[in-house]
């Protein structure tokens, strides 16, 4: 898919604000690394906004991107019994307790 000529740069910009990120990130790691107090509650603030917001984008893409693509636009899904509904379902959810004892362990 093309872009309209006036758009053109955005792909561009793009790219260089990716290519930066992780440089930039480091730089603020070491800029903050001897005022940093891992154990202040400003910090544990800031991680758990963080770990919210990573968490937020991972639900997103599990539930939306996978499952529903998986789900709902798969031709094996939608013409299969019943039977093979329930047993795709099933390890879905066996899936997810497995994920979750292995995030309550780890």
């Amino acid at each position: 898919m093309d872009l309209p000529a006036k758009y053109s740069y955005v792909p561009i910009i793009g790219a260089l604000l990716y290519g930066i990120t992780t440089p930039l990130g480091i730089a603020v790691g070491l800029g903050v690394r001897t005022t940093y107090n891992p154990g202040s509650t400003t910090a544990s603030i800031v991680s758990g906004i963080l770990d919210a917001f990573s968490s937020g984008i991972l639900i997103y893409t599990g539930l939306i991107e996978l499952l529903a693509h998986e789900f709902l636009f798969n031709k094996e899904v939608i013409n299969g019994s019943n039977a093979k509904l329930a047993y795709a379902i099933g390890c879905l959810i066996l899936g997810c307790g497995i994920m979750a004892l292995l995030g309550r362990w780890a």
